[in-house]
């Protein structure tokens, strides 16, 4: 049987996992922010792979976010790539608005132009690598001011073999997907412009491959692996080769970003399952177009703890779980999880609802037959347990 446990992602804590640093919100976030994230997450393909877990989130009177549940092997590989996303990749990410998006579509247009001069608007043919290649074209075409017989579409003739196509993405992390796209399109000169790559990866892609004439990009990734993986580097890349990845050019990591409109399509390798898993996404349905397509609130299994205004709150850094027989509670301080099931979890959710014994009293009263006497002091039996842990703790005078 599996027991069941707390993983804290971020907050202030004292105990973290082996390999990972401490994280607070105060470095990175504001405690408001704590719930986006958990729709972020809840929004990812990976997370309807957990088949019994919650994400738990607090907000006061520290900023707190953990996952609890009850986890197979598989887990244990998307639990440790979610912290490595939590820990070290959300603080440093960098969200593309549509403003900033724009300004690299000018960005671009004036590389194109220094690099071809006028040609580029008067007699290059465009074409756009769906779906988020669409969208670029679309702010390119306006900064370039491309009359519609500029556009083209794969698989169709055009005008002259000779005439160079400009193919548009909005980024391009290994060219696995330019690679896909490359033999549907009949010029013999192509002009790949991703919004953002990595140099190497367009060096890799002009060396390969021969009608490519250039490939230029408004913004360069650069390539994290090498400091990264420090002395293990030169064994990583092998191993990725040998993996085969996803069939591109290059291989690397570079810093995390994502569009207005799309996270780009990253993954890691579960050796449990034997194959590669898309990546948790850092931004949530509000900032991301394709994280909000299908967003269903009730389906995210996001629990969010709240003290009531009575005498009686949960203890500092304590984070709890509703499965409904069981309720699993978690300390950040120590990583501990305890279990209280049946008539415990309903004591449990009783007094953290009312915030007091005697209304928690009369909660139970209503559910269970037996007099109020030895409900009473059953009651008050588990509140000294769970206040002498530091589960639950009085409202200090002034708290709020």
């Amino acid at each position: 049987m599996k027991a069941g446990r707390f993983v804290f992602l971020a907050g202030s804590c004292d105990h973290v996992p082996p390999g990972t640093e401490r994280v607070s919100f105060d470095n990175f976030l504001s405690a408001r922010d704590a719930e986006s994230i958990a729709r972020a997450l809840a929004s990812s393909s990976v997370w309807r792979e957990f088949r019994e877990a919650v994400l738990i989130v607090r907000t006061e009177p520290e900023a707190r976010i953990a996952v609890a549940g009850y986890f197979d092997d598989s887990d244990e590989v998307r639990l440790q790539y979610l912290l490595h996303r939590i820990q070290d990749d959300l603080p440093r990410l960098h969200h593309v608005g549509y403003d900033q998006a724009q300004a690299d579509c000018l960005h671009l247009a004036s590389l194109l132009q220094a690099r071809f001069g006028s040609a580029a608007r008067d007699e290059f043919q465009y074409a756009a690598i769906p779906r988020g290649g669409h969208i670029v074209l679309g702010m390119l075409a306006y900064a370039l001011d491309l009359p519609a017989e500029r556009f083209t579409l794969p698989d169709s003739a055009p005008n002259s073999p000779q005439v160079p196509l400009v193919v548009v993405d909005d980024c391009a992390l290994s060219g696995a997907r330019f690679k896909g796209f490359l033999p549907r399109l009949a010029s013999d000169n192509i002009i790949f412009t991703p919004l953002y790559s990595p140099p190497a990866l367009r060096r890799a892609i002009v060396e390969r491959e021969p009608r490519v004439l250039d490939c230029l990009s408004a913004n360069d990734l650069e390539d994290e692996a090498p400091v990264r993986q420090g002395a293990g580097y030169a064994d990583w890349l092998e191993f990725q080769r040998q993996r085969g990845g996803d069939g591109g050019y290059w291989c690397g990591q570079y810093p995390p970003f994502g569009f207005a409109w799309n996270e780009p399509d990253v993954g890691f390798w579960n050796p449990v399952t034997s194959r590669r898993e898309k990546h948790w996404n850092l931004l949530p349905p509000e900032l991301c177009l394709k994280n909000r397509i299908g967003w269903d609130p009730d389906a995210a299994r996001i629990q969010v703890n709240k003290d009531d205004t009575g005498p009686i709150v949960v203890g500092k850094g304590v984070l709890y779980a509703d499965f409904g027989d069981t309720i699993l509670v978690g300390e950040a301080s120590s990583g501990r999880t305890h279990a209280l099931d049946n008539v415990g979890a309903d004591m449990w959710r009783a007094l953290v609802t009312t915030g007091d014994t005697r209304p928690a009293l009369a909660v139970l009263r209503a559910a269970y037959d037996v007099d109020d006497a030895t409900l009473g002091r059953d009651l008050q039996a588990l509140a000294e347990t769970l206040f002498g842990k530091g589960l639950l703790q009085r409202r200090q005078d002034g708290d709020d």
